[in-house]
């Protein structure tokens, strides 16, 4: 069985090394976010120009590179929404008295921008990978779209632990749209289907001999996945906030507006 741990102890690393690295950027005086932005992009344009590179290689090693391209180029995404560039069409607190569905919409508004640049990312990487045989730098970043869609309707509709301090000061208006109430269904439903979906990448990924280009690229979803599945849970759950990404907050915690260490979760 330890020979199918490499593959998760690279993710979760990674996880754990971007998620850091995005909130030390965003705590960061804003007159910084430019360039921040400037090389969020020359990562992306390099990791796109990996996936191209990388379309029929079958390699573990291109099964690892896939995986961290798809991650850099999520990365520019939650870069350019944390740092402001790229939110949505309304950047003001959600009004008081709204129906649930006039809330939904107007939760909308403030991400939709985000949402498109996302939306058609995927499909231009859809267009890029047609075809190809290795596929895992397309599938990190759509698996990371659809948990990112996940936590956010479980955040809108309803969960008692919300970490949102990493949220830098610009972004306050965004707290009113979170709902600390009880968990309902949509929160079900959502940890029926990570789970559902992480019990399916690890059986494929165990249907492969260890240390090959199946198992570690399937493992290294498997891995992304079970991470987003504790984030759901860290969400509804009073589990103390073991404080993961301190090194990268510390030069924001000595200004209210920007992210203190005990409120570091679920960024990316």
């Amino acid at each position: 069985m330890l020979d199918y741990a490499p593959p998760v102890v690279f993710a979760a690393l990674a996880w754990w090394l971007s998620t850091g690295a995005i909130l030390f950027l965003i705590g960061l005086p804003r007159a910084t976010f430019r360039w921040t932005a400037l090389g969020a992009t020359a990562l992306l344009a390099l990791a796109t120009m990996l996936v191209i590179a990388l379309r029929n290689d079958t390699s573990v090693t291109a099964a690892y590179a896939g995986f961290a391209a798809g991650l850099m180029l999520w990365a520019w995404h939650e870069v350019m929404f944390l740092t402001g560039f790229l939110a949505g069409t309304t950047r003001a607190p959600c009004p008081e008295g709204l129906s649930p569905f006039a809330r939904f919409r107007a939760g909308v508004a403030v991400i939709l921008h985000h949402e498109l640049a996302i939306t058609a990312h995927a499909i231009l990487l859809v267009a890029i990978s047609w075809g190809a045989t290795n596929q895992f730098a397309l599938w990190t970043f759509l698996i990371l779209w659809i948990m990112r869609i996940s936590a956010k309707l479980v955040v809108f509709s309803g969960a008692p632990n919300i970490a949102d301090g990493f949220l830098p000061g610009h972004l306050d208006y965004l707290k009113s749209y979170f709902s600390r109430s009880r968990p309902g269904r949509i929160f079900v439903l959502a940890i029926l289907g990570v789970t559902s979906l992480s019990v399916l990448l690890a059986l494929t990924a165990f249907g492969h001999a260890p240390g090959t280009y199946e198992s570690a690229g399937f493992l290294l979803l498997t891995a992304i996945v079970m991470l987003a599945l504790i984030e759901h849970w860290a969400l509804v759950l009073p589990v103390p906030d073991p404080s993961l990404w301190g090194w990268a907050i510390k030069p924001a915690a000595q200004d209210p507006a920007l992210p203190k260490p005990q409120d570091s979760r679920n960024t990316i």
